[in-house]
C-alpha cells in the first residue's frame, strides 16, 4: 500500500476533513500556539466528532503509524514529523449541570468558554493562568489552577473522561469504572489514551479579591524576602504567585512595565479576608502599579495576564522545596536588577493548600513548596541565547528541589521529571499495556 492510497483510505473513514503536506488549511490545522514548534506530519485530520477520532485511532493503529493530538496547541514544545496530527480543536462543546455542579467539555473546549457558561450560575471551573489554553490537555497534565491551593490540581476534580484507546475501543473512565486506568489519565494521561471529552466538578465561587501588585525591581531582594515569609503563612483561600518580568519597551506596554524589570505579586483569594491577607506584601516595598481588588470570576485572567498572541519561545520549570535564604540569593544573582538575563517571565507559585497531599494521585508537583517556570522568546537578536540561559537558570534552581517538577510547566523537557519512580514505573507499564507498538506521542 502506498503512502498516498493510505491517506486515500484514512480521508474516507472520517467525516471531518483530511489534509496532506501542500493543501490549504493544511499549516493552519497543523499549528501549534508555540510560533517556534512547526509539526510536519504527514497527514493532519481535523476530526470533527468523536466517531472520527475513533476511525482515525483505528487506522493508525491497523497501519502503524504514529499518531499525535492536539487541540488548542498550547502545549505542543516539541515538534512532530511523520505520521498522524489528529487535531481536536472543532470538539467544542460544554454542558452544565448546575444541581450536580459539573460541566461536559468536548476535547476541543478552552477555558473561557467554561467561565463565561459556569459563571451563569455562579460556578467556576479549575482553570489556570489563561483562559485561552484548552481543556483536555491542561487537565490531563495534572492542571495547575489560579485557585489551586483553595481547591486542589484540576485533576483532581474530575469526575469522568471519555477515551479512545488505541485499540480503537472509546468508552468511559471514572473512579467507579475502570479506576486505575481512570487515576492514571486523571494528571498522567499524555500518551496513555485520546481523551474526546471530559466532565469535572465546579465551585461556587462568583467572585475573588484579586489581580497583581507591581514592584520596581530595584526592590526585588526586599519582596522576594518578604514574599517567602509571607507565603508560609497563607491558608488555603489565599493563592499567590511572585513573577518576575521583563517588558520590552514596546508601544503596547504599559509605560510602568516598559523596559525594565519588575516584580509582579499575583494574588487571588476566595471568600472573605483578602485584602487583610495581602496587607503584608503591600507593605513590603514601594508599590508601583496595585491592581488588585474584587473580580467577577469572568475576569480571572487579570491575576496573570498572561499574553494570548502566539509567538516563539522556549519553557521550562522545576520546583523548589522552600524559599531558604541561600534560594533567595540564588534567585537573586539570577534573575534579579543586576542578572544579565534574556529570560523576560521567572515565576515561582505557591503550592501546598489542598495541592499538598499525594495520596492516590498521579498529578506530579508533591512534596514541592513553589512551582517554578521560566519562558524565552526565540526572536532576534537572542533566540540563540535563550536555551542557555534558561537552562542554566533551572540547573541554579534544582538543587532547591526534590528532583520533580510540575508537569503542566516542565515545557520541552522530558515528562518523567514531572513524577516519582513509583508513578514512572507504573505508567510505562500502562503505556505498554495500552499501545504496545508505542504509536501514541505523548
Amino acid at each position: 500500500m502506498t503512502v498516498q492510497t493510505e491517506f486515500i483510505t484514512l480521508e474516507d473513514l472520517v467525516r471531518g476533513e483530511v489534509f496532506d503536506p501542500g493543501d490549504p488549511g493544511y499549516a493552519a490545522e497543523a499549528a501549534a500556539f508555540n510560533a517556534a514548534v512547526a509539526h510536519r506530519p504527514d497527514v493532519v485530520v481535523a476530526a470533527r466528532d468523536a466517531a472520527d477520532v475513533v476511525a482515525t485511532v483505528r487506522w493508525a493503529s491497523l497501519n502503524s503509524v504514529p499518531l499525535h493530538v492536539q487541540a488548542t496547541g498550547h502545549g505542543a514544545e516539541r515538534a512532530m514529523t511523520g505520521g498522524v496530527l489528529l487535531s481536536t480543536k472543532r470538539l467544542r462543546s460544554v454542558a452544565i449541570d448546575p444541581h450536580a455542579r459539573t460541566a461536559t467539555v468536548g476535547a476541543g473546549t478552552r477555558w473561557r468558554e467554561v467561565i463565561d457558561a459556569a459563571a451563569q450560575h455562579g460556578l467556576a471551573p479549575l482553570n489556570g493562568s489563561s483562559s485561552d489554553v484548552g481543556v483536555v490537555g491542561y487537565t490531563l497534565g495534572g492542571g495547575m489552577p489560579v485557585l489551586g491551593r483553595t481547591f486542589g490540581f484540576a485533576a483532581d476534580s474530575v469526575v469522568s473522561f471519555e477515551i479512545v484507546t488505541m485499540d480503537g475501543d472509546a468508552r468511559t473512565v471514572s473512579r467507579t469504572r475502570e479506576p486505575e486506568l481512570f487515576d492514571l489519565v486523571a494528571g498522567g494521561g499524555h500518551g496513555l489514551v485520546v481523551v474526546t471529552a471530559v466532565t469535572f466538578r465546579l465551585y461556587r465561587v462568583a467572585q475573588v479579591y484579586g489581580g497583581a501588585l507591581v514592584f520596581d525591581g530595584a526592590h526585588s531582594a526586599s519582596v522576594l524576602r518578604a514574599f517567602a515569609a509571607w507565603s508560609r503563612t497563607l491558608k488555603d483561600a489565599s493563592n499567590t504567585a511572585i513573577r518576575f518580568l521583563r517588558a520590552p519597551d514596546a508601544p503596547d506596554v504599559p509605560r510602568e512595565l516598559a523596559g525594565k524589570l519588575t516584580v509582579h505579586v499575583s494574588f487571588a483569594h476566595v471568600g472573605p479576608g483578602g485584602e487583610k491577607a495581602l496587607a503584608p506584601m503591600r507593605a513590603a516595598a514601594p508599590v508601583l502599579l496595585d491592581a488588585v481588588g474584587v473580580l467577577p470570576y469572568a475576569e480571572i485572567d487579570r491575576v496573570y495576564s498572561d499574553p494570548e498572541t502566539p509567538m516563539p519561545f522556549l519553557s521550562g520549570g522545576t520546583g523548589i522545596v522552600d524559599l531558604t535564604e541561600e534560594a533567595i540569593e540564588a534567585v537573586i544573582a539570577a534573575v534579579g536588577p543586576d542578572a544579565a538575563t534574556v529570560l523576560p517571565l521567572v515565576e515561582f507559585r505557591l503550592l501546598g493548600g489542598a495541592m499538598a497531599s499525594d495520596a492516590g494521585r498521579t498529578v506530579s508537583a508533591h512534596g514541592l513548596a513553589y512551582a517554578v517556570h521560566a519562558v524565552g522568546v526565540l526572536a532576534p537578536p537572542i533566540a540563540d541565547l535563550v536555551p542557555a540561559a534558561l537552562e542554566g537558570l533551572l540547573a541554579t534552581l534544582r538543587p532547591f528541589g526534590n528532583g520533580r517538577g510540575p508537569r503542566n510547566f516542565l515545557g520541552g523537557e522530558d515528562p518523567s521529571a514531572g513524577y516519582s519512580e513509583k508513578v514512572n514505573a507504573v505508567l510505562a507499564v500502562a503505556r505498554e499495556e495500552l499501545d504496545p507498538q508505542g504509536l501514541l506521542r505523548p
